[in-house]
């Protein structure tokens, strides 16, 4: 059985990673770890977990195999750093950090020590994501996040919004390396970002990926454009495909958990079974590095 600890218990913890933990607990031992001791114990007892302690020194008395770390971004590169440092493998939130040479250093850091540091893009391991990353012969891919009346400040917009539809549009194109990008974004009267984007080109491929935060509607869509037809997913559960005159549409089944339609528990499973087997990331360094190497170029351009 594995041993894993998991730091901060925040809203996206409880929501997204927590209910997947407690289905597995046949296979990990969940060592909790939050400087709020109230919510410690509350979340604990809810999940039948180990409250392991208030701070990382708690985690460190115990043989770790694994660390989730669900905290602030600010201290993604601290924390990553101290148990890859530990030889512990890490899984970490997006972004991994909001300094180009921070990201380098943390996977030199993970390959010097032979441990896994995935990065945890849950979109790649959607199902109807997964769908249309397997088409042959894709020519475009657009990818968009809408929200009502939502700006945010610049560095929110691009490392907390557009760095989702960003690396689901670059895995939809196969990630690729010879990519060619412009970045756009507009702000209102304040100084927030109303729109931005990232267009970018490859060999016999364009890209799309952008935030819409005054859409009027909380709406996200993929789509891929292909020499067959055209294919487009609505918030990674309804996959609509267009081919000459037919159109169908196939949605994720009613049975089907919102975490496994939204990726979060296939990519969990990804995760430890590759520290279980010792088996390659399951979020592929380069990708992870393309992926924040095309935010910091736009953050350093606007």
């Amino acid at each position: 059985m594995l041993s894993i600890g998991v730091i901060g218990l925040g809203g996206i913890a409880q929501k997204a990673y927590l209910p997947v933990y407690a289905q597995m607990q046949d296979q990990c031992q969940w060592f909790l770890e939050s400087r709020d001791l109230a919510k410690l114990t509350r979340i604990a007892n809810q999940f039948h977990m180990v409250a392991a302690g208030t701070d990382v020194a708690a985690l460190d008395a115990l043989a770790l195999d694994a660390v989730m770390i669900h905290s602030a971004t600010s201290v993604h590169y601290e924390l990553v750093k101290h148990f890859l440092a530990r030889d512990v493998h890490v899984f970490v939130d997006k972004p991994l950090a909001l300094e180009a040479s921070q990201v380098n250093e943390l996977y030199l850091l993970a390959a010097q020590h032979r441990r896994l540091l995935t990065v945890g893009f849950n979109r790649r391991f959607a199902p109807q994501i997964e769908t249309l990353a397997a088409l042959p012969g894709k020519t475009l891919v657009q990818v968009t996040k809408n929200r009502v009346a939502d700006p945010q400040t610049p560095m929110q917009a691009i490392f907390d919004l557009l760095i989702h539809p960003l690396d689901t549009a670059l895995a939809l194109a196969g990630f690729p390396e010879e990519a060619k990008a412009r970045y756009s974004m507009h702000l209102d009267d304040d100084g927030n970002v109303e729109q931005a984007s990232v267009m970018f080109t490859a060999a016999g491929i364009r890209g799309e990926a952008a935030i819409n935060l005054v859409a009027g509607t909380n709406l996200e869509e993929a789509t891929v454009a292909t020499t067959g037809g055209m294919s487009r997913v609505q918030d990674l559960s309804v996959l609509q495909t267009y081919q000459e005159t037919h159109t169908t549409t196939q949605a994720a089944p009613d049975w089907a958990p919102m975490l496994e339609t939204r990726g979060f528990a296939p990519m969990i499973r990804a995760f430890l079974a590759a520290v279980a087997r010792g088996q390659v990331n399951p979020v592929a360094p380069a990708t992870s590095r393309l992926t924040h190497q095309l935010l910091f170029d736009m953050a350093q351009h606007l």
